[in-house]
């Protein structure tokens, strides 16, 4: 019950902290003249300046005197007025839209470059559950066994329940040499799951390369970060070098990222066409379209996905499936298919909102089934080999 009643309240709270700040153009200076003693009286004179319509603040200023004449602690306003603006924009229900503090976009951004401090986990919220889109090869989540699908329920011993996805991250995350213990459920296993890791730096080149004495090239891209492009291009120059016959374009446990790397990674294997269509709630669409600029749009090739891949690279995967341009081969994939514009503010903070969906060029949603394979292979445990990754050197000549 308690946290049923802190989020309500800063739900509520949050409705018109925020609609204050907007109003009034709040600034760090605007912040700095709040005090624990003062901030109910300064946004109640402030706001009864402001046209608000309707909307019966009485809840608010109510609980607000409450909190500056009885509380026992110390109040720090600026950590209400970032739980507020989190509070609202939850209340949306939309687990892709939220509002980060400056400790939580540092990390966000830390994890696009490659290099943070944690286990290597990608999580993502579903239906309400907090669940794991991948875990990093090789990363402590990756040598304890998490896999895609999975549900964390309790980070520390502490339920993640009414926790934003934001919350529970900055809880995994921490220093190098700590511990984080994890409570999980997995699909057909009866009992949680409780595994402990200790966090590391994570560090990562988001693609790798092999070209096999066959000529087949396996391009791995686990992720669409800021340092995609120029791997890709050096890929894409040893791969021609070479003159390789096949390229596994291996798109497994890959959660996204930015969507101008996707499409200029779909673009180097189409000759034309519209790579993804993205679509506005107001019904304006734009269209990502191959300028024929294409290196390898010859050579055949099989695209590799599983349950971890999710956003940018199912749209590399439909973009080439819907051309007929590459089998795809392995799992259903994760269907993450909204589109998040990040507006950053002076203080460090952001608000990351969903603004628009992708369809694949035929004019599938992303979101709603994921990438459906040509060719389903699932990956069994415990198994030495990689049978999804020699099912698709197989099926790349044929």
């Amino acid at each position: 019950m308690g946290n049923k009643f802190r989020n309500l309240s800063i739900a509520v709270g949050g409705i018109i902290l925020l609609l204050a700040v907007y109003f009034l153009g709040v600034t760090q200076g605007y912040y700095s003249k709040i005090t624990a003693n003062n901030f109910a009286a300064v946004f109640r004179q402030e706001l009864q300046h402001q046209q608000l319509g309707q909307t019966d603040f009485s809840l608010f200023w109510d609980v607000a005197d409450k909190l500056q004449t009885k509380y026992f602690g110390d109040i720090d306003v600026q950590e209400m007025l970032y739980g507020s603006i989190k509070g609202l924009v939850a209340a949306i229900g939309d687990p892709y839209t939220i509002f980060a503090d400056p400790t939580e976009n540092s990390q966000f951004f830390d994890s696009l470059n490659g290099s943070y401090e944690g286990i290597g986990l990608e999580l993502d919220v579903v239906d309400g559950a907090l669940i794991v889109v991948s875990p990093l090869k090789d990363s402590p989540a990756d040598m304890a066994g998490l896999k895609p699908m999975d549900q964390v329920i309790a980070v520390n011993g502490e339920s993640v329940l009414g926790m934003t996805l934001a919350e529970v991250l900055s809880k995994i995350k921490g220093p190098t040499g700590t511990q984080v213990t994890l409570m999980v459920t997995r699909d057909k296993v009866e009992e949680p799951l409780e595994v402990t890791m200790v966090r590391q730096t994570i560090k990562r080149d988001s693609v790798a390369l092999e070209i096999g004495q066959d000529k087949i090239a396996v391009l791995k891209i686990s992720r669409f970060a800021n340092d995609t492009d120029a791997g890709f291009k050096v890929a894409v120059n040893k791969m021609i070098a070479a003159g390789v016959r096949g390229i596994v374009l291996d798109l497994r446990n890959n959660p996204g990222g930015f969507l101008d790397s996707g499409v200029a990674v779909a673009n180097e294997f189409l000759k034309t066409g519209v790579i993804v269509e993205e679509r506005l709630k107001t019904g304006d669409t734009t269209l990502f379209s191959a300028d024929g600029s294409g290196r390898l749009s010859e050579i055949p090739m099989v695209v590799l996905v599983n349950q971890g891949s999710a956003s940018a690279a199912e749209i590399v995967a439909g973009a080439l499936q819907d051309h007929e341009r590459a089998r795809v081969v392995g799992e259903v994939t994760f269907g993450k298919g909204s589109v998040q514009e990040v507006e950053d503010f002076p203080d460090g903070s952001a608000l990351r909102v969903t603004v628009a969906k992708w369809y694949t060029p035929n004019g599938n949603s992303i979101s709603e089934s994921g990438i459906k394979p040509d060719k389903e292979v699932r990956s069994v445990n415990g198994e030495t080999s990689d049978i999804q990754l020699e099912t698709a050197k197989t099926l790349v000549l044929e």
